[in-house]
């Protein structure tokens, strides 16, 4: 049980930060909202911290009493007798909570403990009686428990004791050779890459990982390279106990590699208990192709396949190594996903059609030498048509099959489930994938965004609030936050953010921009507003000839249901059917199917659902959109009969 619970605003971070610092120092155990866990709902992991909390510190400010959350907690603190209060800037609490004794701090910065500080602790004494003997100091947070007993192992890199400071790369990719064979080749969850490689060196200390990453089990090592010999040396640790389970030494030569990694991935399935699959047979690569192999992974893992060049960066190298190992699976399958990538991502520049066809080729190669390989399944959904809904769901469902828990599969399937209105079917995929990359900002952004979907906003704004305290320079947070706020009419959360739209910069503060233009105009209700973001919307009607359904969404808000489902109607979005092409901006028919939209209220959204190819979807699959149960008409009648009037219009 937590001695003490601290509610606080966003803009008093820093104090409410210093007070749990000094809270802890001095023996308690402290619960602030850093330590919301990736994997479960903000909103439940809150209430349960406060209720077992023995008492609950309100740091009152005026943003405090303008939040949404601080008198929501200090409520429920009031109600169980055991609320204290402390003022940060000489601002009363708010009614009822007027009526417990509050003191004042004003002026206090964090750095010195104020006058009352005394009078606090003897109160929260008081609360708590004995203090935790065991709590230990913030920077040194206490490892916590997975959500369930099922082991989920996070893999460390490496450390690099070569004496070429140069070979760090290769020490990476061994690491994530190793990660990956203990996926295959085991019913393992794995924490992805992108969060358990954050930490190196003296951040590898085990509380602190499992705490971030919600880890049961860390492996980590070293690698040492001299020439073509190569020492791989490991060991597996229980977090809980930080008890070592296993290690062992692997000494070989380079060409023997694949040896050791197969080797560490059984010791290590082999210690947690976990039934090993049948293993894989691969060609394994000289010491100078697998050396090309790692680089090019290496580049492709450090940086974003869909918004840069990494993938074109990695090409070259894999062109190579498929040409000189032409039955080595994780080249083919990694040229294909990287590859497929970077034709959707708006920035290749080639001849579109001869890339598409090696990656189709290099796809098609990886499956003949391995049907188990998850990321040549997501290449070819990759590849199909946005509007292609069935060819997508089938690959995406094969990858999912083969690879239950890897990231990039579970995401995929989860902005599909999005696309087409499975809410419910979207966030469990979300929240499954956050719960193996928690340090992965999108990841986490994906699964608040998802809570909006299913209805659960408090929970949704929540999140958004936590990962921008978290994340403020993460301009997809924001642009998320900004947004969202404004739609449902969270403005308490909109105003408090507002403040933090001058960091940014170039684009992201352009979109935020014409974010707060919009709020304006919604909020407000200004003719002129309105009617001035109305004309910039419709007017790319004549400029492009269609309105982005993100922005159909915002007419609705602006103009009411119908006049934006006139505009749509006028759009033309055949492009969602042709195989060529960036991932279309805004196009995500999720925006108009989510329990707030007026348009989808509309028995003629039908019309728009059938031009956007969701209505044949649903009806050929059966699997209809959360949309059905609670729009007010016959939903797959509508649809059945728009699909129908669609089919007999002369082609």
């Amino acid at each position: 049980m937590t001695d003490v619970f601290v509610s606080y605003a966003r803009s008093n971070y820093d104090a409410a930060r210093r007070v749990a610092d000094v809270l802890c120092d001095d023996g308690y155990s402290v619960w602030i909202d850093d330590d919301l866990p990736a994997h479960r709902a903000f909103s439940t992991v809150i209430e349960e911290h406060l209720t077992e909390a023995k008492a609950v510190l309100v740091l009152w400010s005026a943003d405090a009493k303008r939040s949404r959350w601080v008198p929501a907690e200090a409520d429920l603190a009031y109600n169980a007798d055991k609320l204290v209060q402390m003022s940060l800037d000489g601002e009363l609490p708010p009614l009822p909570f007027n009526r417990v004794h509050c003191e004042m701090a004003k002026g206090w910065n964090g750095e010195n403990e104020p006058p009352c500080w005394p009078k606090i602790v003897a109160s929260l004494d008081e609360l708590v009686g004995s203090k935790n003997a065991e709590a230990k100091p913030r920077n040194e947070p206490a490892p916590r428990p997975a959500a369930s007993k099922e082991p989920l192992l996070a893999v460390l890199p490496f450390d690099n004791l070569s004496s070429d400071e140069e070979l760090a790369f290769f020490c990476d990719g061994v690491s994530e050779e190793i990660q990956r064979s203990v996926s295959e080749a085991s019913r393992l969850k794995v924490v992805a890459r992108t969060s358990s490689f954050q930490f190196r060196g003296a951040q590898k200390e085990t509380g602190k990982v499992a705490s971030a990453l919600g880890a049961t089990h860390l492996l980590d090592g070293s690698v040492r390279r001299g020439g073509s010999r190569v020492r791989i040396s490991a060991e597996l640790v229980e977090c809980s106990t930080q008890r070592v389970l296993w290690g062992d030494r692997f000494d070989g030569d380079l060409d023997d590699v694949f040896e050791l990694q197969d080797s560490i991935a059984s010791e290590v399935a082999h210690a947690l208990k976990v039934a090993l699959l049948p293993s894989r047979t691969e060609q394994s690569l000289p010491a100078e192709l697998y050396e090309k192999f790692l680089r090019a992974r290496g580049r492709i893992t450090a940086g974003d396949a869909l918004f840069d060049d990494s993938a074109e960066r990695a090409f070259p190298l894999l062109l190579e190594v498929t040409e000189a190992a032409p039955d080595y699976a994780p080249a083919w399958e990694l040229l294909a996903s990287s590859g497929a990538a970077s034709l959707r991502s708006g920035h290749f520049e080639g001849d579109y059609e001869e890339r598409r066809a090696i990656v189709e080729d290099a796809a098609a190669k990886a499956l003949a030498l391995d049907h188990n390989r998850g990321e040549a399944y997501l290449a070819q959904a990759l590849l199909e048509p946005w509007g292609a809904y069935r060819e997508r769901e089938k690959l995406l469902t094969k990858a999912i099959t083969v690879s239950p828990n890897d990231p990039s599969a579970l995401t995929e399937m989860s902005h599909f489930y999005w696309t087409v209105g499975r809410f419910k079917e979207a966030l469990e995929m979300a929240l499954k994938a956050s719960e193996l990359n928690p340090l992965m900002p999108a990841a986490r952004l994906h699964v608040a965004q998802m809570h909006t979907y299913v209805g659960n906003y408090e929970t949704s704004m929540q999140m958004h609030r936590e990962l921008h305290r978290r994340w403020p320079d993460n301009a997809g947070i924001m642009i998320s936050l900004m947004g969202f706020s404004a739609s449902l009419g969270f403005w308490d959360l909109h105003d408090e953010t507002l403040q933090d739209v001058d960091r940014f910069e170039g684009w992201t503060a352009r979109d935020l921009r014409a974010t707060i233009a919009f709020a304006e105009a919604a909020r407000t209700k200004d003719p002129e507003l309105v009617e001035r973001r109305v004309e910039r919307y419709v007017g790319l009607l004549d400029k492009i000839g269609s309105v982005p359904l993100n922005l159909i969404q915002s007419l609705a808000d602006l103009k009411g249901g119908e006049f934006a489902l006139d505009v749509a109607l006028k759009s033309d979005y055949s492009f969602v059917f042709h195989p060529q092409g960036a991932r279309p901006g805004g196009y995500y028919p999720g925006v108009l199917l989510g329990p707030w939209s007026e348009v989808a209220k509309l028995p003629r959204f039908a019309e728009l659902c059938a031009q956007l190819g969701l209505a044949d979807y649903w009806i050929a699959t059966g699997k209809w959109p959360d949309t059905a149960g609670w729009v007010p008409y016959d939903f797959k009648r509508e649809m059945r009969s728009a699909r129908d009037a669609q089919k007999a219009q002369p082609a």
